[in-house]
């Protein structure tokens, strides 16, 4: 039976063939290879689905009250190309009426765009911003009782403002550490 060393990078693996032949002395293992370069710097790629910012994201929390025949909007700037990663719903009362609306950068209010408007109790989602500019929501509460929206929001937006009927700028916050065990 003839046996047979091979080295594999730093450790030598022992083959049995099987076969009766005369025993002559093993060749020099050849040299390790070179080893395979892992990290090499690479930018991400335009358009991909990595999309580096150079600010960190915000979270907002909030919830809404309104009274019957109220309306409130509550708005998010964002640049073009920022995330937003949303949730609101409607955790007392009845549906009430939206509109997901934009105001672009430095264009009157007649330039907002509307992107979605319906009546129900919740939505969730994820919105990319074609432009600069605000970005969020009016609701109305058509209903007879209060109604309680609560929005939660994570992207890379640098600030909130909410309009009841004039604009009040609302902060907005760095995430929260993960908890200790």
């Amino acid at each position: 039976m003839t046996t047979r060393s091979i080295a594999i990078g730093m450790a030598a693996v022992l083959i049995s063939s099987g076969v009766a032949a005369q025993q002559k002395p093993a060749a020099p293992p050849p040299p390790p290879a070179s080893p395979t370069v892992v990290y090499k710097p690479q930018a991400a790629r335009r358009g991909g689905p990595l999309t580096p910012r150079t600010a960190g994201y915000k979270v907002d929390a909030i919830d809404l009250t309104l009274i019957p025949g109220q309306t409130v909007e509550y708005k998010f700037r964002l640049d073009r190309g920022a995330t937003m990663v949303y949730s609101w719903k409607v955790v007392e009362g009845a549906n009430v009426k939206y509109d997901f609306h934009t105001v672009p950068d430095g264009k009157p209010i007649s330039a907002s765009e509307r992107m979605e408007a319906a009546e129900k109790n919740q939505a969730h989602g994820v919105y990319v911003a074609p432009y600069a500019g605000l970005h969020g929501w009016w609701w109305e509460n058509s209903s007879n009782d209060i109604a309680t929206i609560r929005i939660n929001a994570s992207g890379f937006f640098t600030e909130a403002v909410m309009f009841a009927p004039e604009p009040t700028e609302m902060e907005v916050q760095d995430p929260p550490p993960p908890p200790e065990f």
